[in-house]
């Protein structure tokens, strides 16, 4: 089968023309051919079509076969040349080859024109595809996600791609190039110093990481992999260094880490706060029975009501505690952030003192939001006298409402949630400021820039705990000498406000004569329980446990008015125990005690409906009130957990 050849034969000569043209068909070529004799026509037919191959008469009058290869070679055509001539010297082949041509005979000599073209078309092919290929690992460095250059060992790019001109925020690799890498590029052109410094191979890439600036001074986490290329002397004539930028990625971590350490440190003060608010019940409810047991004048008075207010100190901490770690108990209601603010007013004025100005601008079409009141007031409260320590000289605190709507792009890439609308509080100050590190840090509990015995560092970190719970998130932003500002973003809600509900006992009321049973695991705590009800007047069964509990109950013949029972206990929890016992007494009424919030009854730390659930810890008073509120409240109604 005949193989396709397009040729353009230079040549004055129809007959010689013919003769390279049968030549080819014995050699097995179908030939396409142009026959041109002057440089114009060679000129055009180099411009309209593409030939495989050129055969140039070496002499012609007026043009030559030499002037057709230079119109060849002027062109950029890799296409294989063969000057033929009737009489060839070895200087005019020399010639010819200098100036590039495939291969140079004498038409005499025809025989070796086949297999001199098989030849040519062979390397040209190869040289075709070395092109293709060197062209595609061009293009593949220049669009390559991660940044590539060559550098000089003094500091001077050689070449980059369009990555690393991304990357350093510049517009065109010819900014880049002008740059010098131990100035310009690196943070510390110590650190470059270091890296140069490592015993590089040119076989293998070493892996390195670096602190870069942009064009913009903002600094960027890199990681290099570096090969230093060599001379036959051991010389390093330049880097081949490819550039991935990690500093997203570093964030990413940053954050990671800070959550989980956030996330550790909230369960471990949640289980001491747990363990610590039931020897904390036992200290204020013994401390108050003997109180209540001394007369006026007694001089024992005195130092339990120290211990009294230590124990208040104490249980103080402890609600902080369970703040930052998203376990206290909420009572939510919809309510408005004006109103927190304006119940608050002129407590922030005593608070905040006479050096410093207040100003409150408050949204007159503020959202309302579904929030615990309390909390929230905690949440002002913290963040005023934070900004009062803050502006020891005096200054101004601004508090302000707004509604605010982000969208997918104005959400930050640390908010627990997404775009949607939100009621706004926001806590300025003009005080001292905070720098990077101190601003990273300032929600960790126990964390304070404040001396010894002027702050327990639990203030921020409360204001954390309440805010997240709520479902919201909050934002700081702060310059050393430029004050601090903070933004509290809850969800709005498309509800009436919700006034707080009363409770529906008396003040003093609080005696009775019904039964209760007490299940509890921790025996002091039920022991103080036991002691504190029996003076009001009830009569308790006790249990160290739920199963315990349903064997008490299922001895005793008369009814049970009240089940008061711990949430998490060993072998049965409180829940499983008021489910197996309201259906087996459906008149007995529920209400829960514990340290802490437990998921069996409590979904995030939000009451589900109809719970009635007392903190730890509490004194006789509040436990003697609960108990009497829940017996004298109305079936299907229960009073706001405490």
């Amino acid at each position: 089968m005949s193989v396709p050849l397009r040729v353009l034969i230079v040549e004055d000569s129809e007959e010689d023309a013919l003769l390279l043209l049968r030549e080819l068909k014995r050699g097995g070529y179908a030939p396409t051919y142009k026959r041109v004799a002057t440089a114009s026509a060679t000129k055009a037919a180099l411009e309209s079509e593409r030939w495989d191959l050129v055969i140039g008469d070496h002499s012609m009058p007026g043009f030559s076969g030499t002037a057709a290869l230079a119109l060849v070679r002027e062109r950029g055509v890799d296409v294989p040349f063969i000057c033929v001539s009737g009489t060839i010297s070895e200087e005019q082949a020399v010639s010819a080859m200098k100036a590039g041509a495939s291969d140079y005979f004498a038409k005499g000599q025809l025989a070796r024109l086949v297999p001199a073209i098989e030849r040519e078309l062979r390397e040209a092919k190869g040289r075709a595809a070395l092109r293709a290929s060197e062209a595609g690992y061009g293009t593949l460095v220049e669009h390559a996600p991660v940044g590539i250059y060559r550098s000089t060992p003094e500091g001077r790019f050689l070449s980059v791609n369009a990555a690393l001109v991304r990357i350093l925020g510049y517009a065109s690799p010819a900014d880049v190039l002008q740059l010098d890498l131990t100035k310009d590029v690196y943070a510390d052109p110590v650190e470059r110093q270091r890296l140069l410094e490592r015993d590089y191979t040119n076989r293998e890439y070493d892996e390195l990481e670096a602190t870069w600036k942009r064009k913009d001074t903002s600094l960027l986490s890199v990681q290099l992999s570096v090969r230093a290329i060599r001379n036959a002397a051991g010389q390093v004539e330049y880097y081949e260094t490819f550039v991935r930028d990690e500093t997203e990625q570093r964030r990413l971590q940053q954050q990671l880490v800070q959550a989980q350490k956030m996330e550790a440190v909230g369960r471990l003060a949640g289980g001491v706060a747990h363990d610590f608010n039931n020897l904390l019940t036992v200290i204020t409810s013994y401390t108050d029975l003997l109180l209540e047991d001394l007369g006026p004048g007694d001089p024992k008075r005195d130092d339990l009501e120290q211990v009294r207010k230590a124990a208040d100190g104490a249980a103080s901490l402890t609600r902080q505690l369970l703040a930052f770690s998203r376990q206290q108990v909420l009572q939510p209601r919809v309510v408005s952030l004006n109103a927190v603010v304006e119940s608050l007013q002129k407590m922030l004025q005593r608070v905040i003192g006479e050096d410093i100005e207040v100003a409150i601008t408050l949204a007159p079409d503020l959202g309302a939001v579904r929030a615990d009141v309390g909390q929230l007031e905690q949440v002002l409260m913290n963040l005023a006298v934070n900004a009062r320590d803050a502006m020891p000289t005096g200054g101004k605190l601004t508090v302000a409402t707004d509604n605010v709507e982000l969208g997918p792009e104005s959400v930050r890439d640390d908010s627990p949630v997404g775009a949607g609308r939100f009621a706004t509080l926001t806590i300025k100050d003009t005080g001292v400021g905070m720098d990077e590190t101190t601003k990273a840090r300032i929600f960790e509990p126990f964390f304070t820039t404040k001396g010894p015995g002027k702050g327990t560092g639990l203030g921020l970190a409360t204001v954390y705990g309440i805010v997240q719970q709520s479902g919201g998130f909050i934002w700081v932003d702060s310059e050393v000498g430029r004050g601090t500002t903070f933004k509290i973003h809850l969800p709005r809600v498309d509800e009436p406000v919700e006034h707080e509900p009363r409770s529906p006992a008396a003040a003093g009321a609080v005696r009775g004569r019904e039964t209760v049973l007490v299940a509890e695991d921790a025996a002091p705590v039920r022991a103080v329980m036991r002691e504190v009800l029996e003076r009001q007047g009830y009569r308790v069964l006790e249990a160290a446990n739920g199963a315990e509990a349903l064997q008490v109950a299922a001895m005793h013949d008369g009814p049970i008015h009240l089940l008061l029972t711990d949430v998490v206990m060993p072998i049965l929890s409180g829940r499983a125990l008021a489910e197996l016992l309201t259906k087996q007494r459906p008149d007995t009424r529920v209400l829960y005690t514990s340290g802490y919030t437990d998921d069996s009854i409590i979904a995030h730390g939000i009451l589900d409906p109809g719970i009635a659930y007392l903190q730890k810890p509490f004194t006789p008073e509040t436990l003697a009130q609960k108990v009497r509120d829940i017996l004298d409240s109305p079936k299907g109604r229960t009073p706001a957990a405490t």
